[in-house]
């Protein structure tokens, strides 16, 4: 069964219903992300009907030269769209209701994608009011072109997203998918481990076909990409993307995320002995030119680390 056929029309009643509220000032944004948190499908439901008014008013123009005058009474228009978004595509759904032939041609975008060098930051202004500042070493992708359709295929990104009801910003990393309609939060892919820190709003995250964790203002998530278990902690939210400000702040971080981010500042291969790659860490390490990273890291922390080249190995710090 398809993703569409499983959105009944109780539901696209609901998504439509909570569409029409959010453009209110008096909008219950509590109510709304417990809604949207409660079924996978909700936020489905709310994307088809959020993407299918998008289409609608940019099309707007265009339709109403070409349809015929068609007059419609008030209070059927409600159920008329629900109908639409239910039973067909978005081209097919404007056609239907406006009464015009869906020959729009349809053009295939390639992806983008953002590339940082070690050492090199990027900052990306998106459609929709999406920004994004790129850490070292990091690469982001933009699906289809579309800045609501984002893969953070490795690295550290800090996303500031202008507040919008009528959108969604979906962002991929690893296994888990994050979910947002504006707020400022940052998101660090790391191997194996996702972390997530808010700091304003609320970001929901969640595994592949797992549920929904939502995080506020002030809390980081970090979870492992091969596990559903995901750890919830504090985080001061002026310390959120603090790598934009010259410094690597951490609150219990593994000792695995640390080390990959300072791969990226230092240019090195890093490796973690496995037996202490959980080992949290909490502080700050200045970023400076990333020569001095390992060096006050395991001043900071029981490690020590043998260099070979251009590759390193951390490991627990021998007993005295």
């Amino acid at each position: 069964m398809t993703a569409r056929s499983e959105i009944s029309e109780r539901l696209l009643d609901e998504a439509l219903a909570w569409h029409h509220a959010l453009a209110r000032d008096d909008a219950n944004w509590e109510d709304y992300t417990l809604w949207l948190e409660a079924d996978p499908l909700h936020r489905r439901a709310f994307d088809e009907v959020a993407l299918t008014d998008r289409i609608v008013n940019e099309r707007a123009g265009d339709l109403r030269a070409s349809a015929p005058v068609v007059q419609e009474e008030p209070d059927r228009r409600a159920g008329l769209s629900r109908r639409v978004w239910l039973y067909g595509s978005m081209a097919a759904a404007i056609a239907l209701a406006l009464g015009v032939p869906a020959f729009w041609p349809q053009q295939t975008q390639a992806d983008a994608v953002y590339t940082t060098a070690p050492g090199e930051t990027k900052h990306i202004a998106m459609a929709q009011g999406i920004n994004v500042d790129l850490a070292p070493a990091s690469q982001l992708v933009l699906r289809d072109s579309d800045p609501t359709q984002l893969e953070l295929t490795r690295g550290d990104a800090y996303f500031e997203v202008a507040h919008d009801p009528r959108r969604t910003l979906s962002i991929t990393a690893g296994r888990y998918a994050v979910s947002d309609i504006g707020t400022r939060f940052g998101l660090n892919l790391s191997g194996d481990a996702v972390m997530l820190a808010v700091a304003e709003g609320h970001v929901s995250i969640a595994p592949a076909g797992g549920a929904a964790t939502r995080v506020s203002a002030g809390q980081q998530l970090i979870a492992r990409n091969g596990s559903d278990a995901a750890r919830l902690g504090p985080v001061q939210a002026g310390d959120v993307g603090s790598w934009r400000g010259g410094r690597l702040v951490y609150s219990n971080a593994p000792l695995s995320i640390v080390a990959a981010d300072i791969a990226r500042y230092s240019g090195k291969a890093i490796t973690v002995d496995p037996a202490i790659g959980d080992r949290p860490f909490s502080g700050v390490l200045a970023i400076g030119d990333g020569s001095r990273l390992l060096a006050n890291l395991s001043d900071l922390m029981a490690i020590s680390y043998q260099e070979k080249g251009g590759s390193v190995r951390i490991m627990a710090a021998p007993l005295r």
